[in-house]
């Protein structure tokens, strides 16, 4: 019967399911070009494929494959991978900024390494569009090309004329493609240059985000805008345009939004949150949580019991308002803790079924996008936010948490690292800015500007006056975080996915790792390298990169990495190097415990075929391995506590989910959820006592470990502007974030009111919140 029962919930199910589990196969590779060996580099290229890297995500493409600063080796390799992966594409698109060159009217992309001291040299040293339209021939209903190139030839001040006749023209050449149902998309008129523009990204590639990816417009409406929204950026001066045709029927990028499911069905009254939620509202103890209890779980032996709750304080309450009225002029302006709640009182229920001996680890969730119900109200002590009410313009009393959604243009969070003094955070990502936050308010309190494309890694040094950083540009910086610039900056000439100080008695040597293979150690005192060794070798160059490396707490000077070749390898004293195998198909984490005695690693054997995903303890004398079993798809990113007792995991994939273990026994101790996207970092907040991750989904999330629940959220966006907000409303911003949040107290989000922005008083900080 069971499984009947389950055949059929899997069949209506499928049958309700959004359209867009069946769409289209769509499939983009993004490729910018801004460090050039022998012309000045483009300072947007790699910026605007950043920015288009992701819009394509916004659509929802199947497959994003982003490459900067490509050697012409490299962006053959590049597109022939492409081309195979567009086989089974619906849609291929490929975008391309850097430098691109005119002969014969014939248009080149030009690698970074070309020399081109001959017209002669673009058939060796650069990449003919015909070679691109190549790439995208197997997909089956659009494909499309978007060439960002139409700038100033550099190279034709110095190039060699063979031929008298060959004409080297400005712009691109006017295209005719010849497949059907293919299109090539300029960023100027041919013959034309286009402008860099004065801010972060060009004026093409921001009209591109800001039209590409809209959900249900047609692909010729959406270059229509983006034609408009340039002319008026540029005063007439760039009008993009498209070559080829399509026929008449609607091509999307991003299909329109599936209509909503049916409403499920109702939940049994033995629903376990149907239980939770009855615990929270009686640690709250109103007749307004009752109020929301009931009016969240209509019906059922819970309900019941709530509404004996609630009648039970409504007729205790003396119709005596003055005790409920709260002074309008004590308004309070720094949220404050709420006071630890009693264990909740057992509730009788003897038709219902005992607890299992083995519990779940608890999950509190900050509300998803689309989630606006909150569970249970919160004391009005506990927050500034004095908008949602309950009745006809009732004031006082307990208020409803209310969801905030920043309505603000972050960038995906790839690294954290805290100061040693606890005072500090440091975090980083896709923007290529060094975000500084103050850790007992979460303020931000810096923004360090030097890298030219997504940071990765960052490692503090010992005292904590110093900062490394590494990231896509190629670069190796460390900042003096006692002046405002950077003190030292080393070219590795490859993205850059690790970095870390060496844990020695003085200041010495600085390690970073990446997508070459290479482990390089930077001698501080000298400045130069002082070596490297290229140990992540494999054929597939996809695989040869070093994604993780972490230093023995010795300060013998030995260090492990890891790599995407799914080996881990441990760099001894004596010269010698042990590898070990660890994922089957990528290694993305590893890290010293606190005594040296072990490492921690994060990774996928997804190509395996396993169906358990795991983390990994080795032990570094025995090599024995133990597994921590919990996730559900690959994992992240990994740390450990300051004391080496406790664990924090942070997954990706279908698992977005925030683990905390216990190091020694291997048990899961918690769960938290909150998370939309891959977490790329994790780590234990100052003190122990809560965690902190960052996440692709532009969010930094810090944790309460005792009572098992979300503290607050953080987003940094723009140059300094920057946002933390509590599930209960309170919020701390930079000037003017209250246009840009979007707030909910019932069905659905809307701007601020203007009633709504004085209401919620802007707090110091949560020092109070984040004091334990």
């Amino acid at each position: 019967m069971k499984f009947i029962c389950l055949f059929v919930f899997s069949a209506l199910a499928l049958a309700f399911q959004p359209t867009a589990a069946f769409a289209d196969q769509r499939m983009a590779l993004v490729m910018g070009n801004s460090a050039y060996q022998r012309a000045p580099k483009l300072a947007n290229a790699t910026n605007d494929a950043s920015l288009l890297v992701e819009t394509f995500k916004k659509a929802g493409f199947t497959v994003v494959d982003a490459r900067n600063d490509l050697s012409a080796q490299d962006m053959r390799r590049t597109l022939r991978d492409f081309g195979a992966k567009a086989r089974s594409a619906d849609i291929a698109v490929i975008y391309y900024a850097g430098h691109g060159i005119e002969i014969d009217g014939n248009n080149y992309l030009v690698p970074v390494d070309a020399q081109l001291e001959n017209d002669t040299d673009v058939y060796d040293e650069t990449i003919g569009l015909d070679r691109i339209l190549v790439a995208i021939e197997p997909a089956k209903k659009l494909r499309l090309v978007i060439l960002d190139a139409c700038r100033d030839n550099p190279f034709a001040k110095n190039m060699k004329r063979t031929m008298a006749s060959r004409a080297v023209a400005r712009g691109l050449a006017k295209v005719e493609p010849t497949s059907p149902n293919t299109l090539v998309a300029f960023a100027a008129k041919a013959g034309l240059t286009a402008l860099d523009g004065d801010g972060r990204n060009s004026p093409f590639a921001t009209a591109l985000a800001h039209h590409l990816a809209t959900p249900g417009l047609d692909l010729r409406k959406a270059f229509g805008y983006v034609r408009d929204e340039v002319l008026q950026a540029t005063t007439n001066r760039q009008e993009p345009f498209i070559y080829g045709s399509l026929g008449g029927d609607d091509v999307v990028l991003a299909p329109a939004a599936a209509p909503p499911p049916p409403p499920p069905a109702p939940v049994a009254a033995t629903d376990t949150s149907a239980s939770r939620d009855y615990e929270f509202s009686e640690r709250v103890g109103t007749v307004e949580a009752w109020d929301l209890y009931i009016a969240s779980h209509p019906s059922g032996f819970y309900t019941d019991l709530a509404k004996v709750q609630r009648n039970k304080l409504a007729a205790a309450a003396a119709p005596a308002p003055a005790t409920v009225a709260i002074e309008t002029k004590k308004v309070q302006t720094s949220p404050v803790l709420p006071p630890q709640p009693e264990a909740p009182k057992p509730v009788a229920a003897p038709k219902l079924a005992a607890a299992p001996p083995i519990v779940t680890p608890l999950t509190l969730v900050s509300p998803p996008m689309t989630e606006t119900k909150s569970v249970a109200a919160v004391v009005a002590a506990s927050c500034t936010t004095r908008i949602a009410r309950r009745g006809n313009g009732a004031v006082g009393g307990p208020f409803i948490p209310v969801s905030i959604r920043p309505n603000v243009e972050g960038a995906s969070v790839r690294t954290i690292a805290v100061s040693p003094n606890g005072r500090e955070i440091a975090t980083a990502g896709d923007d290529g800015l060094i975000r500084l936050w103050d850790a007992s308010s979460f303020r931000q309190t810096r923004v360090l500007r030097g890298h030219a494309g997504a940071v990765y890694a960052l490692d503090y040094w010992t005292d904590g006056t110093l900062l490394a950083s590494a990231g896509w540009d190629g670069k190796v910086k460390m900042w003096d975080l006692r002046s405002d610039g950077e003190s030292l900056t080393f070219d590795a000439g490859a993205k850059q996915f690790a970095v870390a100080f060496a844990p020695e008695p003085s200041l010495k040597y600085l390690a970073s790792a990446g997508e070459d293979g290479v482990v390089r150690i930077w001698n501080l005192g000298t400045r130069e390298l002082a070596r490297s060794r290229l140990d992540h070798q494999s054929s597939d160059p996809a695989r040869a990169a070093v994604r993780s490396l972490s230093y023995a707490p010795s300060g013998s000077g030995e260090f492990v990495s890891a790599g995407y070749d799914g080996r881990i390898r441990f760099y001894r004293t004596s010269g010698a190097i042990e590898a070990k195998d660890a994922y089957g198909r990528k290694a993305l984490r590893v890290a010293y415990s606190p005594d040296g005695t072990r490492v921690v690693t994060a990774g996928s054997d997804a190509e395996l075929g396993s169906k358990v995903f795991d983390v990994k303890l080795f032990d570094v004398k025995s090599g024995a391995t133990r597994l921590l079993t919990g996730h559900r798809d690959y994992v992240v990113s990994a740390n450990w506590s300051a004391d080496g007792k406790r664990i924090v995991t942070g997954g990706g994939g279908r698992d977005k989910s925030v683990n905390l273990w216990d190091a020694e026994s291997g048990r899961l101790l918690a769960s938290f959820a909150g998370h939309q996207e891959d977490i790329e970092a994790v780590a234990f907040f100052p003190g122990g006592t809560r965690l902190i991750s960052a996440s692709e989904d532009k969010t930094i999330k810090v944790w309460d470990i005792a009572e098992r629940r979300l503290l607050l959220t953080a987003i940094g966006f723009g140059d300094d502007g920057f946002v933390s907000y509590t599930p209960e409303g309170c919020y701390a911003g930079s000037n003017g974030v209250e246009s840009r949040l979007s707030i909910s107290s019932g069905s659905r989000f809307e701007p601020m009111s203007l009633e709504a922005r004085k209401a919620m008083q802007e707090p110091a900080g949560f020092s109070l919140l984040l004091a334990r």
